[in-house]
């Protein structure tokens, strides 16, 4: 999960995840395949895919659009009051958002992501509340309820995104897999950086540096599960030069080593089958 930029020349081959999962593009120049179909979003399309759908994107344009990816376990008593999130046509599942409904769909992002990375009481909690409420609200843009709906969601107009904070969250994600130097990077970039990560570090919980490892480590979590590449090419795409250096980053943040972890998740998931 997690909000990053499409660079050029990259791609992410058709595969599956055992969970349903949102993903807004904002911008234009990708492919994107959805339920087995290639397509061409632009502006601010929103997908939603189902467990065990195909689906991939490839970027063979000049241009670097961002995807805002989240992944979710199915709810079946919400899909209940809101089918239009489990259309059996994957095509109306596509949605072409305007600037306050992506607007509102990014707050939420991030309000999601910011309690699912925080280890204090009701963290879990909140966020699959933020979860929910996002869910909701996709599903009333795509339009197609047939039950009565309820009052209306709080609206997110006078909760705006911290637009220094947001741009700064932007940069840490653009890091994800860079062998730069980012606290060098940010004191050189960010004006007033001291001042701003500390409404940073009191919008996520953590500072730019300690989320920058967060999701280096989750989105390490993801190559080791979806793909077969040996450790050492997954410690190249997170950025670090050596193997060994991944590996004690890995331990010490998930507390075992990347193969034993790949080897747990593995047995997880036949024992899930």
């Amino acid at each position: 999960m997690g909000c990053f930029r499409t660079r050029v020349r990259t791609l992410s081959r058709w595969h599956i995840h055992e969970c349903d999962e949102l993903c807004l593009v904002s911008g234009s120049g990708i492919r994107l395949g959805h339920a087995g179909a290639e397509t061409k979003p632009s502006g601010e399309t929103l997908y939603i895919f189902r467990r065990g759908e195909q689906h991939g994107y490839w970027n063979d344009s000049l241009k670097e659009p961002y995807m805002w990816v989240l992944h979710y376990r199915p709810d079946e008593a919400l899909y209940r009051e809101c089918p239009s999130l489990v259309s059996a046509d994957p095509s109306k599942r596509i949605l072409r958002l305007d600037a306050a409904q992506a607007a509102a769909f990014k707050s939420l992002f991030v309000k999601v992501l910011a309690e699912h990375r925080q280890t204090r009481t009701g963290s879990a909690a909140a966020s699959s509340a933020w979860l929910r409420l996002l869910l909701v609200s996709v599903a009333r843009w795509c339009g197609t309820e047939t039950r009565p709906k309820p009052a209306a969601a709080p609206q997110l107009s006078d909760q705006p995104i911290d637009a220094e904070v947001l741009a700064l969250w932007h940069l840490v994600n653009d890091h994800v897999s860079a062998p730069a130097d980012l606290a060098g990077v940010l004191k050189r970039r960010v004006v007033n950086y001291d001042s701003l990560r500390h409404r940073f570090r009191k919008a996520f919980n953590a500072s730019p540096m300690q989320l920058l490892m967060a999701l280096r480590m989750e989105r390490a979590k993801n190559l080791l599960l979806e793909s077969s590449d040996p450790i050492a090419e997954i410690a190249r795409l997170m950025g670090y030069a050596r193997q060994h250096e991944f590996t004690r980053a890995f331990h010490r943040a998930v507390g075992c080593t990347p193969t034993r972890w790949r080897e747990q998740a593995a047995a997880e998931r036949r024992d899930d089958a």
